[in-house]
């Protein structure tokens, strides 16, 4: 279940790390069972500043790799 809050705007993820799941069934239906709560802490992380627009499940492989491109371009940019 997705739903689109704010068209055209730019996607901003927002990770929640401290759960795993099995499957990426297991993910989706805990998504959709808390989806107004997560949303809530999506919106108080980002003070308000960021509507969520949907959930994803993605694989902690990903996020791994995700990272590790956003700390090396971060760090292109210290630099």
């Amino acid at each position: 279940m997705t739903q689109q809050l704010s068209l055209g705007q730019p996607e901003t993820p927002l990770w929640i790390p401290e759960l795993a799941f099995d499957t990426k069934e297991d993910c989706m239906t805990f998504a959709r069972n808390n989806q107004l709560k997560l949303f809530g802490k999506s919106i108080e992380a980002y003070e308000g500043s960021i509507l969520p627009t949907n959930l994803k499940c993605i694989d902690q492989n990903l996020m791994n790799e995700l990272g590790k491109i956003y700390r090396k371009n971060n760090n292109e940019e210290i630099i």
